[in-house]
């Protein structure tokens, strides 16, 4: 028997660590390495981005309050270049209409050189193993490279994952999917509806459901005016002039998704999604939906990924066959990875209620500001998506929800920070999840600065050098 031991190839030190370079990873590395920490960004793949890039999800959304005021801070430095490298070099213009839309590709070179000007280290294709804690502390992680394994000592650790897997190996405090009872707060604010109905959503039937995971499209040559005004509705087969034995007859019907049931056009979110893109001819895809799938499991993940990438033909088939507006249309590219919107979320000093995002509680010094709608995808696949608007013009998110109630120098940024399931529907957003992410790299660095733990750091400090920084707090 061949008994391998697992050995370290390479040990470093850095001031401050963080897993994931997502958007939220990247806001944590350029805000912590310009405070002056030495910085370490690790990323599994070998594109930095997450789903804006690798997904692509082109719209950089939550960047404004409802009365459309920027959040500012790295999170417009990153969208303005972008859009800007967008224009000049993806022939964009659909009058006017592409103010938030970014080429996920620009994207790309924009958020390596934004990271690299900072001075902030990037490992690509490079994963994380294990953690190493010692009391309150984490003290170390180990990585999986291409040259083997690599042992990073820090300070500061920041998990920008998404799915909270540093959290999770560090054996900090964190929650699955819904928690009890939490859904039936939308019956109290009115938002216990489905997006664009007054059709009321009766609530799960249990708890630890998480949203559907899904994978984006595009298509071109495609009257885009024409798709769209077929968005968000109820559709009978009569409203495409077909019968429902001649839908039964299309070669994908009740395949994942398109499963026949009643009078309405079945299709995986209940409904056409097209957004515009870059290019006036080009549409951005939403439809796939995969139903109970932890993206937090290996196997889950695996089954999620297959069902989501066979379905995805049948929705370009779907769109061809049914949709005006796509009888000349052709297929392009889908997301190089599956789209997971909910698994584990850190238990932090603070977690922010639905109610309190809904409700635009205000706090003191508050780190960062969201402003998206309440949006479930809903985890039994029933509806389309639950919420809708949030009271007012921007809700706050305190310093609590980014410190781990677990350890003292582990933080979290981005999908994975400390919320309730209603408000992870909002915070998931690409610029709120920039903002965090700038929030934890700041905080970090400044802690490391003064000798402290990120726990013990002043409020008040964190939050005026976020104001200095840009951030509209």
């Amino acid at each position: 028997m061949n008994n391998t031991v697992l050995k370290i190839s390479k040990e470093v030190i850095f001031d401050t660590v963080i897993i994931g370079g997502g958007l939220a990873g990247c806001g944590a590395a350029i805000a912590s390495a310009r405070n002056g920490d030495k910085t370490l960004l690790v990323e599994a793949s070998g594109v930095l981005g997450g789903q804006a890039t690798l997904g692509l999800v082109t719209p950089l959304d939550a960047r404004f309050t409802k009365s459309g005021k920027s959040f500012g801070g790295i999170m417009e430095e990153i969208s303005e270049k972008t859009i800007k490298l967008t224009k000049e070099y993806c022939s964009c213009g659909v009058d006017g209409k592409i103010s938030h839309i970014a080429s996920p590709h620009i994207l790309k070179y924009v958020l390596v050189d934004i990271v690299e000007e900072s001075g902030a280290d990037i490992y690509f294709h490079t994963t994380i193993l294990s953690a190493n804690t010692d009391g309150d502390n984490i003290t170390s992680v180990i990585l999986s490279g291409k040259s083997g394994l690599i042992k990073v000592n820090a300070k500061c650790f920041i998990d920008a994952t998404g799915d909270a897997d540093l959290v999770y190996l560090s054996g900090a405090e964190y929650v699955l999917g819904s928690e009890p009872g939490v859904f039936e707060q939308l019956s109290e604010t009115g938002l216990n509806k489905s997006h664009f109905s007054d059709n009321e959503y009766s609530g799960y039937s249990h708890d630890g459901l998480m949203q559907p995971v899904s994978i984006f499209i595009l298509m071109g040559n495609v009257d885009v005016d024409k798709a769209v005004t077929f968005n968000n509705k109820d559709l009978k087969f009569g409203d495409l002039g077909i019968t429902k034995e001649k839908f039964l007859e299309w070669k994908f019907a009740n395949t994942c998704g398109f499963e026949v049931s009643g009078d309405s056009i079945p299709m995986p979110q209940g409904r056409v999604l097209v957004t515009r893109s870059t290019r006036p001819d080009i549409a951005v895809i939403n439809m796939s939906r995969v139903v109970g799938v932890d993206g937090s499991d290996a196997d889950d993940l695996n089954d999620g990924e297959i069902k989501a990438q066979k379905q995805t033909i049948a929705i370009v088939d779907f769109l061809k066959t049914f949709i005006p507006g796509f009888e000349d249309s052709y297929y392009i590219q889908s997301g190089a990875t599956l789209g997971v919107r909910e698994t584990r979320r850190m238990v932090g000093e603070y977690v922010l209620s639905g109610m309190e995002a809904i409700n635009c509680k205000a706090f003191d010094n508050p780190i960062a500001r969201g402003s998206y709608i309440i949006d479930i995808h809903d985890p039994s696949g029933r509806a389309r998506a639950i919420g809708g608007d949030i009271k007012g013009d921007y809700y706050d998110i305190p310093y609590g929800c980014l410190i781990s109630k677990t350890y003292n120098n582990l933080l979290s940024c981005g999908r994975c920070i400390s919320v309730d399931h209603i408000a992870h529907s909002s915070t998931r957003i690409q610029g709120t999840c920039i903002q965090t992410g700038q929030a934890a790299g700041t905080a970090a660095a400044i802690a490391n600065a003064n000798g402290i733990s990120p726990k013990q750091l002043d409020t008040n400090e964190l939050h005026q050098q976020l104001l200095k920084a840009g951030m509209y707090l």
